[in-house]
């Protein structure tokens, strides 16, 4: 009775289950249809603002030259820069929101990564402009066009992202169908045994039978994350700032461009304290979900590889719209 009780639940907790994450999959649909259909829009605001911003930005480094008291202005403006930029669409936080909700994470590991992103794009501003600056005394039209290039490379980055995390949702997924299918066999073998002598035998993922089976989820998990992390990291942080690319061309032009490093470092610190904000929301979002929908079979259950594989295509089709938006002359670089 009591065993009956419990696999009742069970299976009543597995329907609430899927009926949320078939919910959570619609709302994420109908925000992806929204996101497609306002995007120019939405880009066109964002590169009004930031042009705004950026004038903002030459005044004060201009007036830095004269008044030294101008310099804590620019400071504040520059952190309010890296942290208001984040709260509009961008790339990077469109890849560590979709990949924090769809696949395991920890707070500490996302948090890590959200802030050396932020900080390698600002690293990649510096360079980039001074080594042009430096060695080849390029124009300002000259630095922008190197910029863009670098900007198509993120979005191409963000594509194979995608394109990594959902080849290995599939595998994953294919794994866990053979580990299925091989411990239905090994019971209906363990069946047969019981009615000739007492001996059980079954295979886990790694029984003590000398080999190891399949893969068990974690230590899939735990193996390709760290990678996942890194390719994150770099498709995000290959994209330059363009805030902290103009602010170091003006710091130049004025003959301060020691100023312009430290606006762009100033940058990145607002960018990672917001996009380390908005990854904590998600995970903790994600957490509530996950522990309001779980149920005893989660562990070896598909839905967690299907939404990973959804993160994935997501993140294709994000691509794909960012370089699109990009050809036809969107790139936030003035």
């Amino acid at each position: 009775m009591e065993h009956h009780h419990s696999e009742q639940h069970a299976h009543t907790n597995k329907g609430n289950y899927w009926l949320g994450a078939t919910l959570v999959a619609t709302f994420l649909i109908i925000v992806g249809y929204l996101l497609w259909h306002n995007w120019p829009t939405l880009m066109l605001s964002t590169i009004k603002w930031q042009r705004e911003i950026n004038g903002q930005l030459s005044d004060l480094l201009y007036d830095a030259k004269e008044n030294p008291a101008a310099i804590y202005s620019l400071a504040g403006v520059s952190f309010l820069y890296g942290v208001f930029h984040s709260l509009g669409p961008g790339h990077g936080k469109m890849i560590v929101t979709t990949y924090l909700a769809t696949n395991p994470a920890k707070v500490k590991a996302s948090l890590i990564m959200t802030v050396i992103s932020a900080f390698l794009q600002a690293l990649v501003a510096i360079v980039l402009v001074t080594v042009l600056l430096v060695f080849f005394n390029s124009s300002m039209r000259e630095i922008n066009s190197a910029a863009d290039r670098f900007i198509t490379l993120s979005f191409v980055a963000m594509l194979l992202l995608g394109v990594i995390v959902a080849y290995r949702a599939l595998k994953q997924s294919w794994q866990l169908y053979k580990q299925k299918t091989h411990k239905h066999d090994h019971t209906h073998h363990n069946h047969n045994h019981s009615h000739s002598h007492s001996h059980s035998h079954s295979h886990s993922s790694d029984c003590g039978c000398g080999h190891k089976h399949f893969a068990d989820a974690d230590s899939i998990n735990q193996a390709t994350n760290t990678r996942e992390y890194i390719a994150i990291i770099a498709s995000i942080g290959i994209r330059p700032c363009t805030g902290a690319i103009l602010a170091l061309l003006f710091a130049n032009m004025v003959d301060m461009y020691w100023l312009g490093v430290v606006s762009a470092l100033l940058m990145a610190v607002g960018t990672a304290l917001t996009t380390s904000t908005i990854a904590t929301m998600t995970l903790s979002g994600k957490k509530l979900v996950t522990k309001y929908l779980a149920y005893s079979d989660h562990q070896h259950s598909f839905a967690p590889l299907v939404f990973k594989l959804f993160g994935g295509l997501l993140l294709i089709g994000l691509g794909l719209l960012l370089l699109n938006s990009q050809s036809y002359g969107m790139s936030p670089v003035l």
